[in-house]
């Protein structure tokens, strides 16, 4: 999905190369090669087009989703694609403030999954508990976006990088990781915001503040229940909201020395991520985890 072209952008007299067809789910790419037009068409399972707004990709492809956490499921929505292409635009938003609880149109797809959640949860109301995580992984390492700021004084490298453990159970966790306890949507526009500042970004050619990371915000839920039985049940859903870097080319994007280095390490995290996803969809017997 792309980001809407600044004015600057359009002013600039440049060929369209992409276009949409949201009926037909069809996006077209026009090239020409050595004065011959190469034109393929991709299908996907849904197309939003250039006018498409937040509120439409939200109404899509999330909304759904949150219904399954509150039910007690895990689920992971991903913004994947070229660096500049709008990922971040879409998870986290433009930057519009939020003005008597109201998110502004441009909100993207992590506020709005946080005021759904509260807002069903204030409906039915439900007594629940909350608590959310903020991740960064660049160049391989592990960054808790929520811990506290280290003294400018201390000493960076006896400074031991987060680790990924095994829980013994099938799944995983990071050790050390911060989990803030929220109780309003409010509490977490604040915490999006302090840790999205702190994330990793840089100029190239292709992208003014291109995220040289991938972040993983988490919101787990603990909703407390009694069966028509009387017995008190607790569901526990986690939400995983990821916004991905970038993939790039380096010699397009002009990334140098340790530019490269990141450009490199994206490059390859996605190509295994990208792994990993085939060989869950076609239920292979081995998934290559890194």
């Amino acid at each position: 999905r792309c980001r809407p072209l600044s004015k600057e952008e359009l002013s600039i007299n440049t060929p369209v190369v992409i276009t949409c067809n949201e009926q037909r789910r069809e996006v077209s790419a026009a090239q020409n090669i050595a004065n011959k037009q190469i034109d393929r068409t991709f299908v996907f399972d849904k197309v939003f087009g250039p006018k498409s707004k937040q509120q439409d990709v939200f109404n899509h492809a999330v909304v759904p989703l949150v219904g399954e956490v509150l039910d007690g499921y895990n689920c992971t929505i991903f913004a994947y694609g070229q660096t500049g292409t709008g990922k971040t635009y879409t998870m986290e938003g433009g930057g519009g403030k939020t003005q008597d609880g109201e998110l502004p149109s441009d909100a993207g797809v992590i506020p709005r999954a946080v005021k759904r959640i509260f807002d069903i949860l204030e409906a039915q109301s439900a007594e629940y508990s909350m608590k959310v995580s903020f991740l960064e992984l660049y160049n391989e390492e592990l960054t808790d976006l929520l811990a506290p700021d280290e003294s400018k004084f201390s000493d960076d490298k006896s400074k031991k990088p987060m680790a990924l453990m095994e829980d013994g159970k099938g799944g995983v966790f990071v050790r050390g990781l911060e989990e803030e306890v929220v109780s309003s949507a409010s509490e977490i526009y604040k915490i999006l915001e302090r840790g999205s500042g702190k994330r990793k970004t840089a100029e190239t050619l292709l992208n003014k503040q291109s995220s040289r990371s991938h972040s993983i915000f988490s919101i787990t839920i603990h909703i407390k229940e009694c069966t028509p039985e009387g017995e008190e049940m607790i569901k526990c859903g986690k939400l995983n909201l990821v916004d991905l870097a970038g993939s790039e080319n380096i010699s397009r994007s002009g990334a140098r020395d340790g530019r490269a280095r990141e450009a490199g390490e994206i490059n390859k995290s996605l190509l295994t991520l990208g792994r990993v996803i085939n060989t869950l969809v076609e239920h292979s017997g081995h998934i290559p985890y890194r």
